[in-house]
């Protein structure tokens, strides 16, 4: 295999699987099913992208996982198949629930799989989010990876702030992720939020400039106190309006759900 092909062997996937879109494999009715929730999924090119999400239900904890790998197109879903993968043996076959740790050991799974591989003709990093939220009691936990949470109560959002460090990159250096606690009010409705880079980078608006934190952050907070799908309406809407002529310069991916 020369080194301009694609070299599917160090994804550990077959080449016959490398034009399904992996997203589609996502368990976006499992969410739906349990949580009011909506999911907004644009790959800047065809129907597959380096953004994707896994969800599982433990009892009475739900788990919301969302990823942005580098990169686009099919080689970069190909990753979120190997993050899906990972994710699955963390929490599910090695038991581990707290999101913190499971951040640190997707890290070293990563890094056994591809810190000592050369050559690649793709990134192996990643901004991940992990979201656990305990149905029964409302408690929620989170550590995120270069993404952040967005909260909304009471018409007020708040920014759980996520550590600094990728997945999957940077070796030579210390990873550690903090699991944060969100104090939820009884009784008063909350939403979460969890983003791509996609979003905010998006470019478009009277002076063609990128979207912006501060935007993301106003509309997500405009949004509060409507159903969960109205919001992937007016979220879908106000996208359009904003981008007009301008193409994608990145997936976008956004998960939302109410509590």
């Amino acid at each position: 295999m020369s080194q301009q092909e694609p070299t599917y062997f160090n994804l550990g996937i077959g080449e016959d699987e490398t034009q399904r879109n992996y997203f589609s494999l996502f368990p976006e009715e499992l969410m739906a099913s349990v949580i009011e929730s909506f999911v907004i999924n644009k790959p800047m090119i065809g129907k597959a992208g380096g953004d994707g999400f896994w969800v599982h239900q433990d009892g009475e904890h739900l788990y919301i996982i969302l990823f942005d790998c580098m990169g686009h197109g099919h080689l970069a879903s190909m990753m979120t198949r190997v993050y899906t993968q990972s994710l699955q043996k963390i929490v599910q076959e090695e038991d581990i629930k707290d999101p913190g740790t499971i951040l640190r050991y997707l890290h070293h799974k990563i890094g056994l799989k591809f810190k000592k591989r050369e050559n690649m003709q793709i990134g192996t990093g990643a901004d991940v989010g992990v979201l656990k939220i305990n149905l029964a009691i409302r408690k929620i936990e989170y550590a995120g990876a270069k993404t952040d949470l967005f909260h909304v109560q009471d018409g007020k959002l708040e920014v759980i702030k996520a550590d600094r460090m990728q997945i999957g990159d940077m070796w030579e250096y210390p990873h550690h992720y903090n699991t944060r606690n969100v104090e939820l009010k009884e009784g008063v409705k909350s939403n979460f939020y969890l983003s791509s880079d996609g979003f905010k980078d998006l470019m478009g608006g009277p002076e063609g400039k990128k979207l912006g934190k501060k935007k993301v952050n106003e509309i997500l907070e405009a949004e509060y106190g409507k159903a969960m799908m109205e919001q992937k309406e007016n979220i879908l809407k106000f996208m359009q309006t904003w981008s007009g002529s301008h193409m994608l310069i990145d997936d976008v991916l956004i998960v939302g759900c109410a509590l």
